[in-house]
């Protein structure tokens, strides 16, 4: 059903593109026209060789020129399509930007410029403790309005030995990087801790309205993997918003 209504949507789109050009496809069909029936007189054999020469001329020229737009036709329906693609990408998904990894210099000024909320998960978060630990501790301290929420994988679950296991870091130092966190921040009535017994797949990074996220690869440490930077106003924003709540809901004070 879903192959159908694919085809169907495709079939329906390159109706309405040409039922939008009605007037150009038209004219092309009169110059086919008017073409075959000049190459037609310029086979009779009523007119001179001069004249059937001149009507065979215009006639294929006319041909030619009717090619020419409907060539014209099919590169502008391929543009069109390309850009629905992109505007589907990049306008309505809201796909702002692509990193090759985690660690990017972006992150530096919205940490900076950090005034309202912060939610970010992770299985340690070791990389954000060494990188921004001290800042955040200074930007709560200051400020009582910013709300700030980490989301951890519970160290003592399979899926967190795991992941530390192909990331190359043993139980115990994930649960130091943990322990690191709950000192750093402990005493802060604007900085929730909480972990969840089930896997992430995604990394989800959101510094007051700007959001990161990201795959964690096989056997790839998260700081060298790919992250997307997500316009809040694609529909792809508001599904990992809706991802994190789902998350957070489920999991427990840390």
């Amino acid at each position: 059903m879903r192959a159908i209504k694919f085809l169907m949507d495709k079939i329906a789109g390159i109706l309405k593109f040409l039922l939008d050009r009605t007037v150009y496809i038209l004219i092309d069909i009169i110059i086919f026209c008017l073409a075959f029936f000049l190459i037609h007189k310029g086979f009779s054999q009523s007119n001179t060789t001069r004249t059937n020469a001149i009507y065979l001329s215009i006639g294929t020229s006319l041909a030619a020129a009717g090619i020419v737009m409907i060539l014209e036709l099919w590169k502008e329906l391929s543009r069109n399509k390309l850009l629905g693609r992109i505007k589907n990408i990049v306008f309505d998904c809201g796909l702002g930007h692509i990193y090759r990894k985690r660690d990017i210099d972006r992150y530096d000024t919205l940490m900076q410029d950090l005034n309202s909320s912060l939610d970010i998960t992770g299985y340690s978060l070791n990389a954000f403790y060494e990188s921004y630990a001290d800042l955040l501790a200074e930007k709560v301290s200051s400020n009582a309005s910013i709300s700030v929420r980490m989301l951890l994988v519970n160290p003592d679950t399979e899926f967190s030995k795991n992941r530390g296991e192909l990331e190359g870091k043993s139980y115990e130092s994930m649960c130091d990087s943990i322990s690191r966190l709950r000192k750093q921040f402990n005493g802060y009535p604007n900085v929730e801790l909480r972990k969840i017994n089930s896997p992430l797949s995604t990394m989800i990074f959101k510094i007051d309205r700007v959001m990161f996220i990201g795959p964690h690869f096989h056997r790839k440490p998260s700081k060298s993997t790919v992250t997307f930077e997500l316009d809040r106003h694609g529909w792809l924003y508001e599904e990992y918003e809706r991802e994190f709540e789902r998350l957070w809901r489920d999991s427990v004070k840390l």
